[in-house]
Order: structure tokens, then C-alpha cells, then sequence
């Protein structure tokens, strides 16, 4: 039995829990936390242009508002943290058995 086995099955013990039931939680518990963060640096990033989504992002650049040189880094991580928060999101519908708390982050 391993060390990380060991203290998983002590610490279920200690809150007279199932070792299973214990794991499934702390995995919900830390994707609900990085889907926090990540939406947080979305909503920062998009915030920088007045905007609240990807797909925003992308009419400004196809509308000529911004030039696409000035927007690309950000709307490149923009895309990168949208795919991030599906991924997680898709997660925590397998572990929770519920829809992840905002999923409008799609880009169309």
C-alpha cells in the first residue's frame, strides 16, 4: 500500500467516509477551483476590451474596431482558457452529476 493510498484511506477513516466518496469530493472540490481561476483570467482578459466572451473578441477584430496584431496574444489565450473550462467543465459533469456553474463560454 502506498504512502498516498495510506493517508487517503486515513483520512476517509477520520471523517467516516468511504475512500471512493473522499476522492470523487477533493477531485470536484479542486476542478470547481480551477474553473474558478480560469474563468476569472477570461473575464479579466475580456474586460480589457469591453467584451465578455471569445467569440466578442473575434467580432471586434472582424468589425475593424481593433487591429487583430494588438488583440492576438490575448484573444490567443482567451481561446486556450475557453477550451480549459469545457475540458473542466465536461469533468465535473462526469464526477458531480451536474452541469459546471456557467458554460457560456462557447465560441461561435
Amino acid at each position: 500500500m502506498s504512502a498516498k493510498t495510506s493517508l487517503l484511506d486515513k483520512v476517509a477513516t477520520e471523517l467516516s467516509l468511504p475512500a471512493e466518496d473522499l476522492m470523487r469530493k477533493s477531485l470536484v472540490a479542486f476542478l470547481r477551483e480551477q474553473l474558478r481561476f480560469y474563468d476569472a483570467e477570461r473575464l479579466s482578459l475580456c474586460q480589457k476590451y469591453g467584451v465578455s466572451s471569445l467569440s466578442e473578441m473575434d467580432q471586434l477584430i472582424i468589425q475593424g474596431q481593433v487591429e487583430e496584431g494588438a488583440i492576438l496574444e490575448d484573444l490567443q489565450r482567451v481561446d486556450f482558457i475557453t477550451h480549459q473550462i469545457r475540458m473542466i467543465s465536461r469533468l465535473l459533469e462526469e464526477l458531480d452529476g451536474q452541469p459546471a456553474e456557467d458554460q457560456s463560454y462557447s465560441r461561435t
